[in-house]
């Protein structure tokens, strides 16, 4: 059987959301962590550590791909992505109060302020 590469996850929720999705619609799949061996994981107790590679057989991958579209819109539409209003203002406002930081110290460096 040949695997395709489905996903990278570096976090474990998503990589739980997948293993559900996989699971629920009988997809089989393999997980690979490239940096963990197996004794390590039974000793640390991490069975879902992350990063973890999910492969799935080349004539399921579409349908993986399909079922999965969801997590994938889901995870750019969150908190702190680009298309995010809210983060985008937060940002705005930060860089505009590092501005005035930033004018204050020059001024008060100009006119001596510092000085003794």
């Amino acid at each position: 059987m040949a695997e395709k590469l489905l996903f990278v996850v570096n976090d474990s929720v998503e990589l739980y959301l997948y293993e559900g999705i996989l699971k629920q619609n009988k997809i089989p799949y393999l997980l690979k962590r490239p940096n963990m061996r197996g004794y390590l994981k039974i000793i640390t107790g991490t069975a879902h550590a992350v990063p973890a590679e999910i492969y799935v057989p080349e004539e399921a991958y579409d349908h993986a791909m399909e079922l999965t579209e969801v997590i994938r819109t889901e995870e750019n539409k969150g908190p702190g992505s680009k298309g995010d209003p809210l983060a985008r203002r937060k940002n705005i406002i930060a860089w505009v109060i590092f501005g005035v930081f930033a004018v204050l110290l020059i001024i008060a460096l100009a006119s001596g302020f510092f000085r003794q």
